[in-house]
């Protein structure tokens, strides 16, 4: 786990203090070693968190003839096996170097046999070519930008490429409207006009000028195969099992979170198998409600080495001020404080953690609206008639409800939300994306800003539940969960480890019918049928809790309601050298429930743009 950095110009070395610049911005991405390797034409620049040969692993690496280089950020599960089958002539015991010997037999379609998580930049000198690829879900980041006069930059975060001072950055109002809506700008844009992102699944080519960024892999379509459930929770637990044992390889020791969730139970039942003196690390806040009890349950089955990592000062209002800083994008994740704070205190203990981040996209986690999206599709008719029947029934259960009537009783209105639902929405890609959306374009036109671009699914669409997944895979889980977990975790030098993003696990479960994820009574059912006979029996009856401070300690904090006033409600705010105030604290009343959002965008402008 690293950072890359890289400057592709004619008489590179001319960047030499752009491109120290860049390597110091992310140190906190690499304290154990920095260093740049220049070409005519290209420098490259690399921050090393050791995991892999501690000895000989240093990047910039070279080739064997000395003609490449590569700088590489992540980790290549199987590498040893991958390594056994290429005819290469190594120097060193890295996955860094397994690449350049896939770049030697593949060339540019060497993303297509690379699994892990990974990004990655080549120089090949002889070509006078970069070439760029990312992993399949977006868990590494790579960033670039092109200058006034044609040169390329590139970075593991954004800071670095501002840092180079090669650009001034520019804000995209597009983006502004994005973070408004969904609370994060990515996965396919950044706050800046001149700085992009390389997209997951995608690589890139920089050559005389011009850049190539292409698709090298697409999420597999619901199989047709007729495989019973028992027979798919065997195959899946076979490939979580593998899944797990690739990503315990390290030259450090390798520890896991645990939550007492499904998904991270599952991890480290499979994780104690393969290492019995196992490190757990639960995390809690003092004197809240929390899961510690359900993690200490699981950790007494698994016999492990378990520590509980209890925050008692955390300052909210603080951390709020330093996330510009870590995320260099406005983001309003609530769990981005507790994201952060359990990567602190680990640090202290490992520097490589194995969590159980994908679960919930790729099994049908988020109950709270994949069940009814469920429930409507399973609405057939949704005629006039119909429509209109189930309307005035739902009408009389609420004047029924308002005249003593039990307040439990739904029939009627939930049918009435889930035809409505089918009749609003034409596709369920659409229902997806309408759940996160919070502002039309007449509440977005009123403060001045555009519509955010348009999502367009890079699958085939089937109409079932497997689309709504797939919107998570391909938006909110590369756009917001991973962007936490990586900035939270490389603030503070730590190695996150995700075995349900692991390739030949997430293929299968993508492919899975959605009926062996989610229905209208259970979620994760595949991963209930397969992993349940290892959980503790508390465990087996839980259902998703969140992840984060408290309702009570958030909504308590005087100095929150403080900082308020001075970053929304004071016309001296960075927010109104770019919205409007009349007309932006008139939406905020009403829509309450944005005022956060507006919140940390001004924090962000305030300390990260304005700056």
């Amino acid at each position: 786990m690293c950072g890359i950095s890289g400057i592709v110009a004619r008489n590179a070395d001319r960047y030499r203090q752009a491109q120290d610049a860049m390597v110091k911005a992310q140190h906190h991405r690499g304290p154990d070693g920095n260093a740049v390797h220049g070409f005519e034409n290209c420098l490259l620049g690399h921050n090393r968190l050791s995991i892999i040969d501690l000895d000989n692993g240093a990047q910039p690496m070279l080739s064997n003839d000395g003609k490449k280089c590569i700088v590489f950020n992540g980790e290549i599960y199987g590498y040893k096996s991958i390594r056994e089958r290429l005819d290469y002539s190594y120097t060193n015991t890295s996955d860094t170097e397994v690449i350049l010997a896939m770049y030697e037999r593949y060339g540019q379609k060497l993303t297509e046999h690379l699994p892990g998580m990974f990004a990655f930049a080549i120089w090949d000198e002889a070509k006078q070519e970069l070439f760029a690829g990312r992993d399949r879900f977006g868990e590494k980041p790579f960033f670039y930008t092109i200058a006034d006069d044609g040169s390329f930059v590139f970075a593991s975060e954004i800071k670095a490429i501002v840092a180079s001072g090669i650009i001034e950055p520019e804000i995209d109002n597009k983006a502004i409207s994005r973070y408004l809506n969904y609370g994060y700008t990515g996965p396919l844009q950044t706050i800046y006009k001149n700085v992009h992102i390389l997209p997951p699944a995608h690589t890139l080519s920089y050559k005389d000028g011009k850049v190539d960024v292409r698709k090298y892999w697409q999420y597999p379509a619901t199989s047709k195969e007729n495989i019973s459930l028992s027979d798919a929770a065997e195959r899946f637990e076979e490939l979580f099992t593998e899944a797990v044992r690739k990503q315990m390889v390290a030259d450090v020791e390798v520890c896991a979170f645990l939550s007492g969730g499904l998904d991270s139970t599952s991890v480290v039942s499979a994780a104690h198998k393969f290492n019995p003196s196992l490190k757990t690390l639960a995390f809690g806040y003092k004197h809240e409600d929390n899961e510690l009890s359900f993690a200490k349950a699981a950790a007494d089955l698994y016999g492990t080495d378990h520590h509980e990592l209890l925050e008692e000062n955390v300052s909210i209002e603080e951390f709020f001020l330093q996330l510009p800083n870590i995320y260099d994008e406005p983001f309003s994740d609530s769990s981005a404080v507790a994201t952060y704070a359990i990567c602190k205190l680990a640090s202290n203990i490992c520097k490589v953690v194995l969590t159980g981040d994908g679960g919930d996209e790729l099994l049908g986690g988020y109950t709270w609206w994949y069940k009814p999206l469920v429930a409507r599709l399973a609405e057939k008719d949704t005629s006039e008639a119909k429509f209109a029947f189930v309307k005035t029934m739902a009408v009389a259960e609420k004047i029924k409800e308002k005249a003593g009537g039990s307040r439990y009783q739904r029939k009627w209105r939930d049918k009435y939300l889930n035809i409505k639902g089918i009749r609003t929405n034409s596709s369920v890609v659409d229902a997806a994306l309408n759940k996160y959306r919070q502002l039309d374009s007449a509440m977005l036109e009123s403060i001045g800003l555009p519509m955010p671009d348009s999502f367009n699914p890079i699958w085939q669409e089937e109409g079932n539940i497997n689309d709504a997944m797939k919107v998570d895979i391909a938006d909110y889980m590369p756009g917001d969960i991973l962007v936490k977990t990586d900035r939270a975790a490389m603030a503070n030098s730590l190695e996150l480890r995700s075995p349900f993003l692991d390739v030949d696990l997430a293929e299968f479960c993508i492919s899975m019918p959605g009926e062996y994820k989610v229905n209208s009574n259970s979620d994760k059912i595949l991963l209930r049928e397969a992993m349940s006979k290892s959980w503790p029996s508390d465990i087996q009856k839980r259902s998703k809790q969140g992840f984060g401070v408290s309702k009570e300690h958030w909504e308590g904090s005087k100095g929150l309601k403080e900082m308020y006033k001075q970053y929304i409600y004071s016309k001296e705010s960075a927010l109104y050298d770019i919205l409007p105030y009349t007309e932006t604290t008139h939406l905020i009343k009403k829509k309450p429930g944005l005022e956060h959002r507006f919140f940390l965008l001004a924090v962000w402008l305030e300390k990260k743009y304005k700056n």
